[in-house]
C-alpha cells in the first residue's frame, strides 16, 4: 500500500490500527515505535494530542505504558 493509498480514520476514530502511521495526523512513520515518539517530539498538534490520549487512558493502564 503507498502513502497515496492510505485512508486514515478522524482523530477521534476508536477503528485506528495501522502503526505505520500517526494515529493523531495521518503521517507516515519511519516505524511504529521509536518512529512514532520522533514523530510526536518534532509535531506540536500531535504532541498534545498524544499527551491527552495518555491522560485518557492512564486509568486504564497499570503502572506506565511501556508501548
Amino acid at each position: 500500500m503507498s502513502e497515496d493509498d492510505h485512508s486514515h480514520p478522524a482523530s477521534d476514530s476508536p477503528n485506528w490500527d495501522d502503526p505505520d502511521f500517526c494515529p493523531f495526523c495521518g503521517a507516515r512513520l519511519t516505524d511504529g515505535g521509536a518512529g512514532f515518539i520522533d514523530h510526536v517530539d518534532e509535531a506540536d498538534t500531535c504532541r498534545e494530542r498524544f499527551d491527552d490520549w495518555r491522560e485518557n487512558i492512564a486509568g486504564d493502564v497499570g503502572g506506565e505504558w511501556s508501548g
